[in-house]
């Protein structure tokens, strides 16, 4: 059973909403651009023309970089622009959108603070994370048993009764040392 997570844990926005988010954008974009007298041209140096075009349709949506430079290009903190953007979309005030993430912030910085967000960060760049899922050294062991002897990889997953993706994902690793 999935969890309908705007309603169980009263978050702004659902699964569903976020696919329905580019008409917001598009919206948004248009009257922002159009009232600032912001011409597609003038925007260039955040996104090209056709691009441009793409999101103004709602048929394209950035990435978050892509969505930071807009927001920049359009004059405004990329936390304003989502405001707007949202506040469109659920046709709620944006201030009223920005106090309810205030409080869900507040909430969260008891339980995740910006230490243990920065402790996966080095400068710029994110901290490499070993493997998601740990290797059974048993059938490591067995795996490369049976490439060294020259079985294939569907006849070593036969032979050992396990599924050829585990066997794949073992066949190129090697038996860690120990330190």
């Amino acid at each position: 059973m999935t969890c309908n997570c705007t309603r169980q844990h009263g978050y702004i926005l659902s699964f569903e909403d976020i696919i329905l988010l580019k008409p917001a954008l598009a919206a948004v974009v248009r009257a922002v651009r159009g009232n600032l007298g912001f011409t597609q041209e003038n925007l260039a140096h955040a996104a090209s023309r056709t691009y441009l075009s793409k999101i103004e349709n709602a048929e394209s949506s950035p990435t978050i970089d892509k969505f930071v430079e807009l927001a920049e290009a359009l004059g405004m903190s990329p936390l304003a622009f989502m405001a707007l953007i949202l506040s469109t979309h659920k046709m709620t005030p944006s201030s009223t959108l920005l106090a309810k993430a205030a409080e869900e912030l507040e909430a969260l910085q008891e339980r995740v603070s910006d230490a243990d967000i920065a402790a996966h960060l080095a400068g710029f760049d994110l901290v490499k994370r070993p493997a998601a899922r740990p290797v059974n050294l048993i059938k490591l062991k067995n795996v490369l048993e049976c490439k060294e002897i020259g079985l294939s990889k569907a006849e070593t997953a036969r032979r050992l009764g396990i599924s050829r993706s585990t066997v794949g994902f073992l066949w190129e690793r090697s038996v860690p040392t120990e330190d």
